[in-house]
């Protein structure tokens, strides 16, 4: 059982610092969209001017959502893999196997520490039935509702829904999104269709980690990340000039996106919260992944020479 729960471990020492996004479609539009932030005004607001009562929740709101965040802070588990298909992987016949060695060790990896989750979680081991499930199968219908929600609720400027459907840290950063959006801006997401659906949506990489917790305790987590291949669309429209779609502003364009959906399990009862996104990840590079692992291998390495 020991050995089986050290497999795992290693997964709490480092992370990657991934950009977190929604639909880049709908992100590169938000970004030509925005216009700098006003500096702030020196007059003080009227002690019954509801524009300061506003300004007042926003901060205070601001400051609730930052604390939440750093309570629920979740990190991407490491060696998180996006394998490319195999057209994709390294020419050079060392790194070419290289990479696919590197691929069979990632998977027998999440294998063992979600075989050593549900060991872990039988009251009485090899008797019982364990408590821990990882419902794999629900893994790619739940990615594609919150995928569709995800990005209606940016397009539409919804925090709220963004807010129960994302990670605190991807929450506070489409937050920001939406406030930048100039005043007037009316955005229209649509799912065209779901595109190359005789390979997608597909599970890219599962598994299972710990993260040391806000509290100083240890935080388990379930994570999958499924690929999505679609069609959207979006439109922009501009309300001052009486809901005209804006010239140009209409985009349709076929994406392969990496969703990184997370979930937290209680350490007694071995019940998993409900699937959260964490964000999107770029398909993995030899190079870069093999840093990772030698950077988790170094870590590891003085690790167990620590007194």
């Amino acid at each position: 059982m020991a050995d089986l729960m050290r497999i795992s471990r290693p997964w709490l020492l480092p992370t990657r610092m991934v950009w977190r996004a929604p639909s880049p479609v709908l992100c590169g539009l938000y970004r030509t969209t925005t216009i700098p932030l006003r500096q702030y005004s020196t007059r003080r607001p009227t002690r019954n001017s509801d524009s300061a009562r506003a300004k007042l929740f926003n901060v205070n709101q601001r400051k609730d959502d930052l604390i939440n965040m750093q309570a629920n802070m979740t990190i991407l588990i490491p060696e998180t893999l996006v394998a490319p298909p195999l057209s994709r992987y390294p020419r050079q016949p060392s790194k070419f196997f290289d990479m696919l060695w590197l691929h069979i060790r990632a998977r027998a990896q999440a294998f063992w520490a979600v075989l050593g989750m549900k060991l872990s979680s039988q009251p009485r081991i090899f008797i019982t039935k364990p408590l821990f499930k990882f419902h794999k199968s629900a893994a790619i219908p739940a990615a594609k509702a919150l995928h569709v929600r995800m990005s209606e609720a940016m397009a539409v400027g919804d925090k709220d829904s963004l807010r129960h459907i994302c990670t605190p840290e991807l929450f506070t950063t489409l937050a920001s999104t939406i406030d930048a959006r100039p005043r007037g801006t009316r955005v229209q997401w649509e799912l065209v269709k779901y595109d190359q659906q005789w390979r997608h949506p597909r599970i890219a990489d599962w598994r299972v980690g710990y993260q040391p917790g806000f509290d100083g305790g240890v935080r388990t987590l379930k994570q999958v990340v499924v690929t999505i291949s679609s069609v959207q669309r979006v439109t922009r429209y501009d309300d001052t000039q009486r809901g005209a779609k804006v010239p140009g502003s209409e985009r349709v364009r076929h994406m392969t996106e990496h969703l990184v959906l997370q979930a937290q399990v209680d350490n007694v009862t071995y019940e998993a919260g409900p699937w959260k996104i964490w964000g999107t990840l770029s398909e993995s590079t030899y190079e870069a992944y093999k840093a990772e692992v030698e950077n988790i291998r170094a870590l590891s390495l003085e690790q167990t020479k620590m007194p």
